[in-house]
Parts: C-alpha cells; structure tokens; sequence
C-alpha cells in the first residue's frame, strides 16, 4: 500500500466523509448507547442514588461486573481475592463514583465493535484507553483542589477519548482496516495526517458527534474533540489537556525514541515534571494487569 494510491481516491473519500458528516449531524443510524450506560448516566443525576441502585444497574450486565472485579482486583490495590462482590470493589476499592464512570465507559465500547489487531484495533484501543483513563485521573489528583475538575469525568474522558477510532470501525470497516494497516505501515506520521489521508476525516471529530448524540456529559465530548489541541481553551479546557498529557506521557514511556519536551505544558496547567512523574508512577503497578483486561474485553 502507496501512500499515493490512499491520496487518489479522493471521490471515494469525499462520499464517505459527506455521508458521515449527515449521519453523525442529523443522527442516522448511529450505534445505540447500551441500555446499562443509558442507565447509569441517570443515576449520574439522582441524588437518593446509593452502593446498592449502582450495583443493581451494573449487574444488568455480568460481563461488565466481571471486568470492574478484575479491576478492583489488581495487585496495584492490595486487596486481590478479598474483593468477592460489586459492593466490596466500590467501597473498598474504586468509589463509587470510578465505578460508575469506568462501567459507563466498558458499557459504551461494547456497541462498537472492530477488528481486534492492529494499532487501532480493539485490543489496542483498550490497553491505550484504559491505561490513558487512569493517568488522566492521577494527572488531576496532582492539581490543587481550587482547580481540581471532577476525577470521575477525568476517567471517562481518559476511556473515551478515542472512541471515535470505534465508530470508524463499525459504521466504514473497510476505510477503518486501510487507516489501520496504514497506521502500521506509516508509524512516523501523526495519526491525524494519515486519518485525513485515508478517509478524510478525524477521529476526534466523529467522536465528538457521538458522544453528543448518546448525551454524554460535556466534559467527556470536549476532550474527545479537543484531545489533540493542548492550546485548546474553551469551555471544560482542562478535561482534553489532561488528556493530552497522559496520552504524552504514556507515548514518551512507550516509545524511548520519541522526542518531546512537554514540561512547559504541564506547567501550563499548574503541573511540573516532578507530579507527572508521581503520576506516571502511580501507572507501573498495575499496567500489565490493565493490557490482561483489555485481552479480556476483546475476546
């Protein structure tokens, strides 16, 4: 695959994009938001909500109460086989609110689903969400609590980020598997100049469109569509700059050949190297027990 014969398609590109852009406007044919999430998302708003109505809501789906287990099961935590129950995992573990926003999220992801391998697959969507999902939320435990945005949201905007990749895969599977190989191929461009190549539109957009149209919260939509632009100083600004950070820092531990010096960037924010690195810190002990759980979510 020629990253010119990807450019020359250019009357197929703009069909699809067109055909997008109605679609995620006038909300056609979208996937549905999971009955759990849509639930959930109104206990969001209910104050007489308790441990025991979340836990009900999540037990709707044993798949997600299975994963939020694990979870709360991870060595990085200290309790393991203690955890037996939903109920232990929120009140010893997560909170009540992480596991509301962390089965929102695994809730959200399951409409969409993708080919598994590949640097977009769903296998690395997972590792890469999870992984930014709880970075982001450390990044904003380091701010001080006069700025300090809402460390649930953190999360869910962490997981969601990229879920416009998702809705690639599942409304145009064969523009998704072109953009996918060519990520592989062409690992040194910037995905949003390959995305604009092969389809001509990007993920952070669609996502943006999608997470609207399920009525998700604002701060969750503004760091879908603004992940990519630390400049970005909108409303909600500090939800997409957490974002960015983490995904920074996890490319920079990932990658010991890229080259950045993001530090004026963490500053920005009320940050500095030192809290990142605390931060970053809190990731090592439980990373590859979150790459286990992204194989278990995409088996």
């Amino acid at each position: 695959m020629d990253l010119m014969e990807l450019m020359s398609n250019s009357a197929r590109k703009q069909r699809v994009v067109e055909e997008l852009r109605h679609r995620l406007r006038n909300e056609i044919d979208l996937p549905v938001l999971p009955k759990v999430a849509n639930e959930l998302l109104q206990l969001r708003n209910k104050a007489s909500a308790d441990v025991g109505t979340l836990v009900d809501v999540i037990s709707e789906d044993p798949a997600i109460s299975v994963q939020i287990l694990r979870y709360a099961r991870m060595a990085g935590f200290g309790y393991g086989e203690r955890i037996k129950t939903l109920t232990d995992a929120i009140q010893l573990v997560l909170g009540y609110d992480k596991t509301m926003h962390l089965a929102i999220g695994l809730s959200a992801g399951q409409s969409l689903p993708v080919e598994v391998g590949g640097p977009l697959g769903l296998r690395k969507f997972w590792s890469q969400s999870l992984r930014c999902a709880v970075l982001t939320q450390a990044l904003a435990k380091e701010l001080p609590s006069a700025v300090r945005p809402s460390l649930g949201l953190c999360y869910l905007s962490g997981l969601l980020h990229n879920i416009g990749y998702l809705l690639y895969g599942t409304l145009y599977p064969e523009e998704f598997a072109i953009l996918n190989a060519a990520s592989a191929k062409y690992d040194q461009i910037e995905i949003r100049e390959l995305e604009f190549i092969c389809i001509g539109i990007s993920h952070d957009m669609i996502g943006n469109y999608l997470l609207r149209a399920w009525n998700l919260p604002e701060e969750i939509i503004m760091a879908a569509g603004e992940h990519h632009f630390p400049d970005f100083d909108g409303k909600h600004a500090i939800y997409p700059k957490l974002v960015y950070l983490a995904s920074l820092l996890i490319r920079m531990k990932d990658d010991p050949t890229f080259v950045d010096q993001p530090w004026a960037k963490f500053e920005a924010i009320g940050l500095n190297e030192q809290t990142a690195q605390k931060a970053l810190a809190s990731l090592d002990d439980i990373s590859t027990e979150l790459d286990q759980m992204a194989e278990e979510l995409v088996a």
